[in-house]
């Protein structure tokens, strides 16, 4: 052993730029096992002023050195903390590169030669088929009261789900019957609206606004109850529609009145909304009338079908 000592020094002593300079690299011991801590010296030989730094840490795959003491400036050596993880020709010390600045000012680096080790197995060399042992003994596994109660709560709660999705699937609850709301027919819609614009007209009366809810009302009644696109018809449009009709005929004087001062108003800047009450009770003849037509229109209809069945 003294004499693989005497060699790990050897190798370890490299001459550099700096006259004199020098780094010694002793390990602790030169049998080291993979995984094994120990330490090493690294100390620096060179003129006096010299100020030497040492790396903090080295690792190179193979073996990981770690300083266990700060070195300072004027300190000359160093101690590592290392470990080995490598065998055979990788198991060695690398070259250690410390740096240093002469008393001149002069700065460079000065490295130590390779220090290998000898890296010695710890399983016993007699036993045949070596088995690693563990590391501490199996324990039990202790289970409080704790447990089984919060396991007993968790169990009758998933039991309860489960029983309230069998019985959903089972016996399903039944849809609610919705109450069906009747149709507001076209003679209603009509009438309820012009009751609320001759309300607002007492009011406040706005010509334009008034006029445009009034002509409003009135297309939408004959757009449902004649069954035609009034609302997309111009004006012209409409007046030849409306005497074009046997229902609304009668008041197609009327009506081109009407539409006449509403455009006035919407489109001419007039103001004159003085016949609103006239207009309104216009509208509420011509629904009334359409109505009355459209219903004997019905009855004869009927008639003339029981005739048919009778004769």
């Amino acid at each position: 052993m003294k004499f693989f000592l005497g060699v790990s020094l050897f190798l370890a002593v490299a001459e550099a730029g700096l006259p004199g300079a020098a780094i010694e690299v002793r390990p602790g011991t030169a049998n080291v096992s993979v995984g094994e801590r120990f330490q090493v010296v690294v100390e620096a030989r060179g003129p006096n002023g010299t100020a030497w730094e040492f790396p903090k840490q080295i690792n190179d795959g193979s073996v990981e050195l770690i300083q266990s003491n700060p070195s300072t400036a004027l300190a000359n050596s160093v101690t590592y903390d290392a470990q080995v993880f490598a065998i055979g020709a990788e198991g060695r010390i690398p070259e250690i590169e410390v740096m240093y600045k002469a008393a001149d000012g002069s700065s460079g680096t000065v490295k130590s030669a390779p220090v290998p080790l000898n890296i010695v197995s710890t399983l016993d060399p007699n036993e045949k088929n070596p088995t690693p042992a563990d590391f501490a003994p199996p324990l039990p596994v202790f289970v409080s009261r704790a447990f089984w109660v919060a396991s007993s709560i968790a169990g009758l709660l998933l039991i309860a789900i489960l029983v309230g999705i069998i019985r959903r699937l089972r016996f399903p609850k039944k849809p609610v019957d919705i109450a069906a709301t009747p149709a507001i027919s076209p003679e209603e819609e009509a009438l309820t609206g012009l009751d609320r614009l001759a309300a607002a007209a007492r009011v406040t009366l706005d010509p334009k606004a008034f006029y445009i809810q009034l002509v409003q009302i009135l297309k939408q009644f004959l757009e449902r109850r004649l069954e035609a696109p009034v609302l997309e018809m111009t004006s012209t449009e409409t007046l030849s529609f409306v005497k074009s009709h046997a229902w609304t005929a009668p008041h197609a004087v009327a009506l081109r009145d009407l539409v006449t001062s509403a455009d006035l108003v919407k489109f001419g800047g007039s103001s004159d909304a003085s016949n609103a009450d006239r207009q309104i009770q216009l509208v509420r003849e011509i629904v009334g009338r359409v109505d009355r037509l459209r219903r004997a229109d019905l009855e004869m209809q009927a008639r003339e079908q029981d005739r048919r069945k009778t004769a």
